[in-house]
């Protein structure tokens, strides 16, 4: 399979919104998506499949002064445990050094293992946590990982 990363448009609104839904159980409305994809202040990138085109996984962040804020990560439910989100994660953490940014940050449910063990493969440490942060009311643990781009 030959894959490639890249920044996405409003064009792949189509695409995050159906990522989002199979993967992530619809975290975001439309006009979320909207909002992710077109302001200049957030990082959208895609994995595609080349010969297909098809996108198979979706990464955005916020750019806030020396930091980014992961906002999601997701990866079509048939492309899972292929390293895909490894690839989208690490792609981003290599752009953040010409964003100049010195941490990553990002929430994650305290019940997700999977998660939890994939941020920490990535170097992400546990910083804080949230109590009720989430729409079912379970707690985010909050993760950082330095960047050292200053």
């Amino acid at each position: 399979m030959n894959l490639k990363i890249i920044q996405l448009g409003i064009i792949h609104l189509n695409d995050c919104i159906e990522i989002d839904q199979k993967s992530l159980k619809g975290l975001w409305t439309k006009s979320q998506w909207v909002k992710e994809l077109t302001n200049p202040k957030r990082i959208c990138l895609g994995i595609i499949e080349l010969e297909t085109k098809k996108l198979l996984g979706i990464c955005s962040a916020w750019l806030l002064i020396d930091e980014l804020y992961l906002t999601s990560i997701a990866v079509h439910p048939t492309h899972q445990r292929k390293g895909l989100g490894k690839s989208l994660l690490s792609d981003l953490i290599k752009r953040s050094s010409s964003l100049r940014t010195n941490q990553i940050h990002l929430e994650v449910k305290d019940t997700n293992e999977p998660a939890k063990a994939f941020y920490k493969s990535m170097g992400f440490k546990t910083i804080g946590n949230r109590s009720n942060f989430y729409k079912d009311g379970s707690n985010a643990l909050l993760l950082a990982k330095e960047t050292n781009n200053k």
